[in-house]
């Protein structure tokens, strides 16, 4: 239901053309990454999401990472990259973070179906195309791009 209700969205969204703001981050400890899997695509994803009415892209990236894995940064997470996404028909503009000190406590979000950590050099397969091109940026086999 939630994966229809996304799609849906994402549909209404296109005929509009409706611009969307988000906010990710790149969670790195220990040459390892934290994702996630969501209840309503299927997939491996760095964490994040929209950015609401009066919120900053920090603000936002802050309260994602709470929300979604128990992450409170220790220190400020660092700007990595802004993108332009024309998945789905929309403008859809990305800035993303990179956060390598913080602390963690287990939340129990409703979009979050896991929450993993793999090590840089055994990603999984089933990352969405979208992270995967980061985590190339991340490592250096890519230059940065704006195109998400």
């Amino acid at each position: 239901m939630i994966h229809f209700l996304w799609t849906l969205k994402n549909f209404f969204l296109s005929l509009f053309s409706r611009k969307t703001v988000g906010a990710r981050a790149l969670v790195v400890q220990d040459n390892k990454i934290l994702l996630v899997k969501h209840t309503y695509t299927p997939g491996w994803y760095t964490i994040g999401g929209g950015i609401d009415k009066g919120e900053s892209p920090l603000q936002a990236v802050r309260r994602e990472l709470q929300e979604e894995v128990g992450i409170t940064p220790s220190q400020t997470p660092t700007f990595f990259g802004f993108y332009h996404n024309k998945c789905y028909k929309r403008d859809d503009y990305v800035a993303l973070y990179l956060c390598t000190d913080f602390t963690r406590k287990e939340v129990k979000s409703r979009e979050i179906l896991e929450a993993k950590w793999f090590s840089l050099e055994a990603l999984p397969p089933d990352m969405s195309p979208g992270t995967k091109r980061r985590l190339d940026e991340y490592l250096g086999h890519h230059p940065i791009r704006d195109v998400w």
